[in-house]
């Protein structure tokens, strides 16, 4: 029952949204997934998306598997035991290119609801 689902071209696929998002959020400055996750929640929020904990860390696990980010684990404090993770890009030609499939899927999924809104609207 584990057999994978094909495609069927409908609208963009959340990872890949996620990973260019997340990309996005490393390459600003702000490498901490909890962070990069409440930032996805509050700017989405209005439009009634909210990715949670296990869907962000999927998609940073998917990029380091594919060499694009690197983490990098460090204590919260000096004189803490704590520690968090920070993601660096490790490969900007790899993650630039995830971001323009992201881009290429955004553009043609909004033609989709383009052309379903104008089929749909009363004329």
């Amino acid at each position: 029952m584990n057999a994978k689902r094909n495609s069927t071209g409908f609208l963009v696929k959340q990872r890949l949204f996620l990973k260019a998002y997340l990309i996005t959020f490393i390459e600003k400055g702000r490498p901490y997934g909890t962070q990069m996750l409440e930032e996805l929640k509050e700017q989405f929020k209005p439009f009634g998306f909210s990715p949670n904990h296990a869907e962000v860390y999927r998609a940073l696990h998917e990029l380091m598997k594919e060499g694009v980010i690197r983490p990098d684990k460090r204590k919260l404090r000096e004189d803490s035991f704590q520690e968090v993770t920070i993601y660096f890009l490790r490969d900007s030609e790899k993650a630039q290119t995830i971001k323009q499939q992201a881009i290429d899927e955004f553009v043609r999924s909004h033609a989709l609801l383009e052309q379903a809104i104008e089929d749909l609207t009363d004329k």
